[in-house]
């Protein structure tokens, strides 16, 4: 909850809580998250000319220059289901000049994740890794396509 609602009022909300009592049993479904995840299509280090063609299709949580590896999430895609995406591509270097060479895209900001809004992101087929400098989140592989089955892969 206390997610969806800073999300939704981008940060203006002022939350109070009051611990009431314990209830051992929650009352209703816990919501699922309605988005898929971007998901790196191969190791190797994110270049901006691949992060411009991702962000089209979500919000990113990985910049330029961070390393990643296939199957780690880098992105929230904006629709249902995961989709895989070539953050690691490299601009084709050619000697022909074209007439929009100057035209740039903007690369937008990384949402920075704590470990609290990791876990909570994180379905049932995904993993968290925790090390001393980064949190990484990633499919698991043991589950395979099987567990993606309701997703686009």
């Amino acid at each position: 909850l206390r997610s969806s609602l800073l999300s939704s009022t981008r940060g203006t909300a002022i939350i109070d809580a009051v611990y009431d009592s314990y209830r051992p049993k929650i009352s209703g479904e816990i919501q699922a998250r309605d988005k898929g995840s971007l998901v790196a299509f191969s190791d190797g280090s994110i270049t901006p000319f691949g992060v411009e063609g991702a962000q089209t299709r979500g919000k990113m949580m990985t910049s330029p220059g961070d390393e990643v590896y296939a199957g780690m999430i880098i992105g929230i895609h904006q629709r249902p289901g995961d989709l895989e995406v070539n953050v690691c591509k490299a601009k084709a270097l050619t000697n022909m000049r074209s007439a929009n060479k100057g035209i740039t895209v903007g690369l937008t900001t990384a949402i920075e994740m704590s470990l609290d809004s990791c876990v909570e992101y994180i379905a049932a087929d995904e993993l968290l890794e925790v090390t001393q400098t980064k949190l990484r989140m990633a499919k698991n592989p043991s589950m395979g396509k099987k567990a993606n089955k309701g997703r686009n892969n």
